[in-house]
């Protein structure tokens, strides 16, 4: 698909998969067409769900590129618009992968820090190899910095805001047992069962009604931090939009006649 990143499909489950330069450090070409390919297999409607994952055997990302930040003018009176610019549209284009109305698995063979932790926030289940090597973990503050794709904000919403926010401070690397353990990543899974276990996920996931999962993805996102009852609101649209579609009407024919049910994605 680019440069940076493929788009492979296998039926109904799309890979997104990263390979920039040996570790995928993220930079802006990267998120790019990461956006790019996200924006492609959401609007699909043969793609029931989406697998990020990266090409290199240990690395699902290292972080951010760094070269941008140390060639910023410090001392131009315009370096904190530039820096600001920079990440408003890299936020942009992790938002796109947050948004996207399939089930979306983050596959963590590898470390995934700072950048590539956040990149895992954006997705819906994250499964991780524990191999006794690999970790995850938002690591800016040991570089002076901190978090600027969501990582201050995404973390302390999954796992809670005391714990996150001694990781974020400590910049603390976790195992895969440990992240497991404190609700950062869902499977911690041996190097032998990794494969099959995302596999199985993701062809679980393709069964599903994937319309419903889209409506279920859109309240939640646009919901979470607003009043309960405009929130509300939200949800009863698209309960309405869910209710009225052909995947509704598989799912209440065949629960009536004791079937399973075939859903479309539609």
């Amino acid at each position: 698909m680019g440069e940076f990143v493929d788009l492979r499909r296998d039926g109904a489950i799309a890979h997104v998969v990263m390979h920039r330069n040996g570790l995928n450090a993220i930079a802006e070409e990267l998120m790019q067409e990461l956006a790019e390919a996200f924006n492609e297999a959401g609007d699909d409607s043969s793609v029931r769900v989406v697998i990020l994952a990266s090409e290199y055997e240990k690395y699902f990302s290292v972080g951010a590129d760094l070269g941008m930040l140390g060639s910023i003018d410090r001392s131009s009176p315009d370096a904190a618009d530039q820096v600001g610019a920079f990440m408003k549209r890299m936020n942009a284009h992790f938002s796109a992968i947050e948004r996207c109305p399939k089930p979306v698995i983050a596959a963590i063979n590898g470390h995934a820090l700072g950048g590539g932790s956040e990149l895992t926030l954006c997705c819906d289940y994250r499964v991780m190899v524990e191999d006794g090597r690999s970790r995850i973990g938002q690591t800016e503050s040991s570089l002076g910095i901190i978090p600027g794709a969501g990582g201050t904000q995404r973390l302390p919403r999954l796992i809670g805001k005391a714990k996150a926010q001694r990781y974020l401070i400590e910049s603390t690397r976790l195992s895969a047992h440990e992240a497991a353990s404190s609700g950062w990543v869902d499977f911690a899974v041996a190097p032998i069962d990794y494969q099959a276990t995302v596999d199985a996920l993701a062809a679980k996931l393709a069964r599903a009604a994937t319309f419903a999962i889209a409506m279920i993805k859109d309240a939640v996102q646009r919901g979470f931090d607003l009043p309960l009852d405009e929130a509300l609101e939200i949800e009863a649209r698209n309960f309405a939009r869910a209710a009225l579609s052909t995947d509704a009407a598989i799912g209440i024919m065949s629960f009536l006649s004791k079937q399973e049910p075939e859903f479309t994605g539609s």
